[in-house]
């Protein structure tokens, strides 16, 4: 799973940025402190030899008093404009299961306190007598998409700006958002891949041999079909037609440029051996859902739409077609219900800066 911080999903901007890197504290004007002891040393000489007399009375009238939410909000440094964000959306979102002590079979995640995903684990004798095989037919990929596997360890958000027009200055809340996503299903993922605890397809097979380093997690749901699809959604939303509701499944039937990326970097991690296509199949609807759910929140729409994955008896393998087929089949794997969300709750910054992002671009 994408490592953030990590040259990756933290900006594009030159395909690997860090959000323009803001400056690291120090250019960016000098933003008003240290940078080094002996910056801070001339400072003080300086305000020695300038300020003169001062009775400690206000010189100014502060701009600051008085504005609004959104006002504070732009004029936040990075760290903490995701701090706020995160904890705006991710407080959406609960993930529960029944068991703390033991693997769970099933698991659900919530969204404003209604069940939005539910996903049933898959048997043992799936992985191993009908998911390894896909594995041993996908190794044949690896020396056409090594380039990309490595790439997409650490960064995904290129891909999907290959895609869409992604700059930190001209995009900048469009970018923010994205990576708020990305941080959102770190949150979410992570929770449920300890609940379900999955084995990775290398403690299934000597032969497996994967090509990048398995992660110490569990492999179900898969952390990039997560977050590539949860991308792809967003995006879908903020960079095509803004005139009626997002509808995800008819996005996915089409096999739109967002989604065909996603699908590619889902599968890229079976190529790789890290990953079993129903990984990537949860993965997928969990991204899609969570971030569908968002969406419709940020539009003041007053319902969305709820999936169930039923991994249990699933044995096929992953791409676009299949889930779309999943879906469309009233006895397939996948299922949907629409439920209701009450987008009251969004604060006023949060609305703004959604209402700027859909202008982007």
């Amino acid at each position: 799973m994408p490592v953030y911080g990590h040259e990756g999903h933290e900006g594009h901007e030159g395909h690997e940025g860090h959000e323009g890197h803001e400056g690291h504290e120090g250019h960016e004007g000098h933003e008003g402190g240290g940078g080094s002891s002996a910056l801070s040393v001339a400072l003080g000489s300086a305000r020695d030899g300038t300020v003169g007399y001062w009775d400690g009375l206000p010189s100014r009238a502060s701009r600051v008093e008085g504005r609004s939410t959104w006002e504070a909000v732009k004029s936040l440094g990075t760290a903490p404009r995701r701090a706020v964000m995160d904890q705006a959306i991710q407080s959406l979102y609960d993930v529960s299961f029944e068991h703390s002590d033991i693997t769970n079979t099933s698991g659900t995640v919530s969204f404003q306190g209604n069940p939005l995903v539910t996903l049933q684990r898959p048997r043992m004798k799936v992985l191993e007598e009908k998911q390894l095989g896909f594995l041993r037919a996908a190794a044949d990929l690896r020396y056409d998409r090594l380039s990309e596997i490595r790439v997409e360890t650490s960064n995904i958000q290129s891909f999907f700006a290959s895609v869409s027009y992604m700059s930190s200055a001209a995009t900048k809340w469009q970018l923010a958002l994205t990576q708020a996503v990305f941080r959102l299903c770190t949150h979410v993922e992570m929770p449920v891949k300890l609940g379900f605890d999955v084995p990775r397809p290398i403690t299934l097979a000597y032969q497996v041999q994967p090509i990048i380093q398995t992660p110490g997690h569990g492999a179900w749901p898969s952390g990039h079909a997560t977050e590539s699809f949860a991308a792809a959604t967003l995006l879908s939303r903020l960079c095509h037609d803004h005139s009626k509701p997002l509808d995800p499944t008819e996005l996915l039937a089409k096999q739109t440029p967002f989604y065909r990326q996603a699908e590619r970097i889902a599968i890229n991690r079976t190529v790789a051996g890290v990953h079993y296509p129903t990984d990537s199949m949860a993965g997928a609807v969990l991204g899609v859902t969570m971030a569908e759910a968002l969406v419709n929140l940020l539009d003041e729409r007053d319902e969305t739409t709820a999936r169930c994955f039923n991994g249990r008896d699933y044995e096929g393998d992953f791409n676009l077609a299949l889930m779309s087929e999943q879906i469309a089949d009233k006895k397939g794997a996948i299922t949907e219900t629409k439920v209701k969300i009450d987008p009251s709750v969004v604060p006023d910054w949060l609305r703004t800066m959604w209402g700027k992002a859909l202008k982007e671009g």
